[in-house]
């Protein structure tokens, strides 16, 4: 069981990257293995308040108006935390027993992989930005 380089790791954790067959057999056991919510929402959690209060500072709003979404984010988060390991294995291409999914055609060709990761990671972020962005500006009123 290979674990991923470190910035592949940090990849993973924040912005769901795909790591790949090599990777298969660590991915299923992070994903399965108890404690994998916390493992993967801490920190983006962590990096959602820290942008998430810059943004509010910048513009002058309501920095309790950030933590009360993350709050909530985080219960809804534990409430469906068995859908939310599902979907993880099948954005990683995988199943629960770590076979290749049949829809997944990217999952064993590098470049279409990285192809995928980068426009998921854009948009990913421009989303989140763009979201917290509009929080912290509605927080002035």
């Amino acid at each position: 069981m290979t674990p991923p380089p470190p910035l592949a790791l940090l990849a993973y954790r924040f912005v769901g990257w795909r790591l790949g067959p090599d990777h298969a057999h660590w991915v299923r056991d992070d994903v399965a293995r108890r404690g994998w919510l916390v493992r993967q929402g801490v920190p983006v959690l962590a990096a959602v308040l820290a942008v998430g209060g810059g943004l509010t500072a910048a513009v002058g709003g309501d920095q309790g108006r950030i933590v009360q979404v993350v709050a909530i984010v985080a219960a809804i988060s534990l409430f469906f935390r068995s859908s939310l390991r599902e979907r993880a294995l099948r954005q990683q291409g995988i199943d629960a027993a770590g076979t290749p999914l049949a829809e997944a055609t990217w999952y064993a060709d590098d470049a279409a992989r990285r192809r995928r990761n980068l426009l998921a990671t854009t948009s990913t972020v421009v989303m989140v930005v763009g979201g917290l962005a509009f929080l912290a500006v509605r927080s002035r009123t």
